[in-house]
């Protein structure tokens, strides 16, 4: 029997002849263009000739180590019947398992020498050469000097290769500097003829608006000019422009070096990061995916901070497990990071322990999170406001109000010095301060803050912006206990409406909402629509894989208290009160200042015409 590793990865079958190894497929004595996963797929179809083939093992095979739908092993299959043309009907669906190839295959087989002629030949190049001591000594001294001459010729082609990249970076920072001082440093140059007095933001904006038509024939320049206004966007909370500037310097790279080259990775690490502060989280976790991956592959230095900035997008869509789960690991090699990669994988870790309700993890983590900045930027830089801004919003939902004040205040004195008040992260503060003035039940309060903070993020990050979808229903909330049961309607009647788009698929996240929808819809006396939402927050709190002890699991007791309130089931009511006061009280480490259990205290002995 002829050894399979041995043979060739040639096949022909009717008009076609495909070569696995290099992908090639030709028809009719043309070559086809066909994707990775297609030639996965046809080489599996041809190894398992007339045998069907699972559809989970084609997903594998196609997608290997990756969650795909099935949808895209449909179009996989549609694309390679496309590209076979009429034998491409020769994939058959096997209704119930999956498809197979049908007909006659040939694998081509290579030709192997018999196992006499290599004795033979053998036998007389070893006489050749070794027959004597006479002609060992210069078989060896051929050796010895061709390995020193071919050892040489490696150094010389790498002394030249890399002369060669130098030459390159020369070139590329000549061509930085020639652009930067003709075209946009002489603008600030009161003495140069172009000098036009522009601000910072002109002079960006000038730079990004003519780079691509001053460097038309450098477009290594341009992608890291490209890459750098996006950064400065970014910086000013204009996440769109940021989104599309890393997108031409994708375009770019991928132009130079290949789709997956490693010259794209802290393109696609920071258009992940824009694309989920712009709210665009459906594309960022392809993006976010393509960065770990491509780092992954080359054991790139920049894993941490693909595999943090995956993890940063996997919590905002409320994936908390697999985040904190991810940074723990990338915290445990720590000493590999940078202070700002650590600090980095600390903020998120936080993050998501608050949410999974660990309090203790979160709040060392918020505190390594804050010292990290402040070692490394100091008290006014943006980054700091944050590690301050999220360490107040922490302790705020645990109830420490005047300790959240402190932070909070911190914070804002620091957004407002550096990105101004008006910024869409500088506002952070104010929202926690309203989520803070809610639990206090100073609906007013809340409502003073809220108003404008929804304009604002309207009009900076959209309506389908999670940020804007926070303020709208705490907005909501507070309008339904200040009486104004249209301004609350209307408010929860799009916050529904949005959240069944960018929730869709994101029952972690949704949790949240549900929740406040529920009490919301509560407070303007609507108790089957609020029973509907408090059964939806149950659903995707199971869905999501709450534990059972977590809070939120307790705080829907609470909202069954509200219900029954509207229902004017006292007995139900304080039933249920009772029951959200020993769930939470159950719960171990769970704050004494938790602001859920005041309120489940107060659903516990509450009588039905007490206030909502």
């Amino acid at each position: 029997m002829r050894n399979e590793g041995c043979e060739s990865s040639r096949w022909r079958f009717g008009r076609i002849l495909f070569d696995e190894a290099g992908g090639m497929l030709v028809v009719d004595g043309q070559t086809v263009e066909i994707d990775r996963s297609c030639i996965a797929l046809l080489t599996a179809l041809l190894r398992r000739a007339d045998q069907p083939i699972g559809k989970d093992e084609l997903l594998e095979t196609g997608w290997p180590g990756r969650i795909v739908h099935e949808n895209s092993l449909a179009k996989a299959i549609s694309r390679l019947r496309h590209a076979m043309g009429e034998d491409g009907a020769r994939i058959e669906a096997v209704y119930g398992s999956g498809y197979r190839l049908s007909g006659p295959v040939q694998r081509i087989h290579a030709i192997s020498p018999s196992g006499s002629g290599e004795v033979g030949i053998f036998a007389r190049l070893r006489v050749r050469l070794f027959g004597n001591s006479l002609r060992a000594m210069a078989t060896c001294g051929i050796v010895v000097v061709g390995t020193i001459l071919i050892l040489g010729g490696l150094a010389a082609w790498w002394a030249m290769s890399m002369r060669a990249q130098v030459a390159d970076q020369e070139r590329d920072v000549e061509v930085l500097l020639t652009f930067l001082s003709s075209d946009v440093l002489a603008a600030g140059d009161p003495y140069a003829p172009s000098y036009q007095d522009q601000s910072l933001r002109q002079v960006v904006e000038r730079t990004a608006a003519t780079m691509d038509s001053r460097l038309p024939e450098d477009p290594a320049a341009r992608a890291l000019l490209h890459r750098t206004i996006a950064q400065t966007f970014s910086g000013w909370g204009e996440y769109e422009k940021a989104v599309s500037h890393f997108d031409r310097a994708q375009v770019l790279n991928a132009r130079l070096y290949g789709g997956r080259a490693r010259q794209n990775i802290p393109i696609d690490i920071g258009l992940c990061q824009n694309l989920r502060l712009a709210g665009e989280t459906r594309r960022a976790e392809r993006i976010c995916l393509r960065a770990e991956q491509v780092a992954q592959a080359i054991d790139s230095p920049l894993l941490s901070a693909a595999q943090t900035a995956r993890a940063k997008l996997r919590f905002e869509i409320g994936e908390y497990s697999y985040a904190a789960a991810t940074l723990a690991r990338v915290l445990e090699n720590s000493a590999a990071l940078s202070p700002n990669e650590r600090a980095d994988a600390e903020w998120f870790y936080a993050l998501s322990q608050r949410k999974l309700a660990s309090f203790d993890l979160a709040d060392d983590a918020f505190r390594r999170h804050l010292k990290l900045r402040q070692d490394t930027f100091g008290a006014s830089h943006p980054l700091t406001a944050w590690a301050h801004a999220d360490y107040g919003d922490f302790l705020v939902t645990t109830g420490d109000y005047s300790k959240a004040e402190r932070h909070l205040a911190a914070a804002q004195q620091a957004f407002d010095a550096t990105l101004g008040p008006d910024h869409p992260e500088a506002l952070s503060p104010s929202y926690s301060r309203a989520v803070g003035a809610l639990w206090r039940r100073d609906w007013a309060s809340a409502r003073s803050i809220l108003r404008p903070l929804l304009a604002r993020y309207r009009d900076a990050l959209g309506s389908d912006h999670f940020w804007t979808l926070y303020v709208m229903s705490e907005l909501a909330l507070a309008e339904a206990h200040m009486g104004e049961a249209g301004g609350a309607d209307a408010l929860l009647r799009e916050a529904r409406q949005t959240g069944a788009r960018v929730l869709y698929g994101r029952e972690g996240k949704a949790a949240h909402f549900h929740m406040r929808w529920s009490r919301a819809l509560a407070a303007l006396g609507k108790a089957d629509e609020a029973e509907d939402e408090r059964r939806r927050a149950f659903e995707a709190m199971d869905h999501s894989g709450f534990r059972p002890d977590h809070p939120w699991r307790a705080r829907l007791h609470c909202l069954a208290a509200r219900i029954a309130q509207v229902r004017r089931d006292e007995s139900g009511a304080q039933q249920a009160g009772k029951a959200c006061l020993s769930a939470l009280s159950a719960i171990e480490n769970l704050p004494a200042t938790y602001p859920a259990l005041a309120e489940a205290k107060m659903l516990a002995t509450a009588e039905l015409s007490g206030k909502r």
